[in-house]
């Protein structure tokens, strides 16, 4: 189990943490509590998690590399009950307030990450980005955005992935009335 506790001050003031908790039968241990290599007061690491077998994702949508609240992820893999920090993650064009890393999902190699404030189809239309693995690399592969975008539609506020296909929600579309919202499947 991957827990995100986004107000914990180990890294400043709500810099986050993310716990790893693993069953015996019916126990529950904690194995792991994973922290950002590089945490900053208020980034808020460990607000979204996912988690698939021996990898770990972890949005921090208020970090600040590309601007403030521009957002990142983290990737952590676990070998044997060791658990490290793999890659962080950032959209190749992240801006002030996009808040990359706002939902984040996982599968295999993998990973989508929402960045619902993003401009690109008018103020807070939304994206999604999906990252894939190579060995230990993590790279960019696609910038998701609606086909309708609109000012906002807050595209990228949820994502899953599942192989070969993601879903993205845009919670405040108008198409069926002002803020009905829908969800998009790309592949």
């Amino acid at each position: 189990a991957l827990i995100g506790a986004d107000s914990d001050d180990d890294n400043g003031s709500s810099s986050g943490s993310a716990y790893i908790f693993v069953r015996s039968g019916t126990s529950w241990s904690q194995q792991a509590k994973l922290l950002a290599s590089d945490g900053i007061n208020n980034a808020n690491f460990g607000s979204v998690v996912s988690l698939d077998s021996d990898t770990a994702l972890i949005g921090a949508f208020r970090d600040s590399d590309n601007g403030g609240l521009s957002g990142s992820a983290y990737v952590f893999v676990r070998s044997g009950a060791s658990w490290s920090q793999q890659a962080k993650l950032l959209a190749s064009d992240g801006a002030v307030s996009d808040l990359f890393g706002y939902s984040v999902a996982i599968d295999g190699d993998t990973a989508l990450i929402g960045a619902y404030q993003d401009d690109d189809s008018g103020d807070n239309s939304g994206s999604a980005f999906v990252f894939v693995r190579n060995g230990t690399n993590w790279t960019q592969e696609a910038k998701l955005v609606a086909s309708d975008g609109a000012a906002t539609d807050y595209f990228g506020r949820s994502v899953a992935v599942a192989g070969d296909t993601a879903l993205v929600g845009s919670y405040s579309d108008d198409d069926n009335g002002s803020a009905s919202g829908s969800a998009y499947v790309f592949v």
